[in-house]
């Protein structure tokens, strides 16, 4: 039964990418700058050089070695702390919560968390804007 929807489903697939073709790539974030939604870094160097300039009203993925987290280490940008860290998931004990917090004396900012295996050697956090509240 599986099998005779299958070729019906490939013909709408090839429909929809015929359709998200050219015009998608007009439309694509940047790979780089402070609209990316994705930021990749290797040390604190880069990671400083991606994040602050980062636009803290778009939503960003930011992956990271997990040994930026070890020793709870502080991103200066404009003057202002975010502090990376981990902590170890009280219901899960394999698990490890990764935090970028920002400083509250910004208006807005980008929150970020993520949860990864102790023994990961690379983490992503999901990190989003937040809004004072009014």
């Amino acid at each position: 039964m599986n099998r005779l929807a299958l070729p019906g489903m490939a013909a709408a697939l090839a429909a929809l990418l015929a359709l998200s073709g050219p015009g998608s790539a007009q439309t694509a974030p940047p790979a780089f700058g402070p609209d990316a939604l994705i930021i990749q870094a290797g040390s604190m160097a880069e990671l400083t050089a991606k994040w602050c300039p980062a636009n803290p009203e778009v939503e960003h993925v930011v992956v990271l070695p997990a040994a930026l987290f070890v020793d709870s280490e502080q991103l200066i940008c404009d003057g202002n702390p975010y502090k990376l860290y981990r902590l170890i998931e009280h219901d899960d004990p394999d698990d490890f919560e990764y935090f970028l917090d920002p400083p509250f004396t910004n208006h807005v900012r980008l929150g970020c968390d993520g949860k990864a295996g102790r023994t990961m050697k690379t983490v992503a956090l999901n990190c989003r804007p937040l809004h004072p509240n009014p």
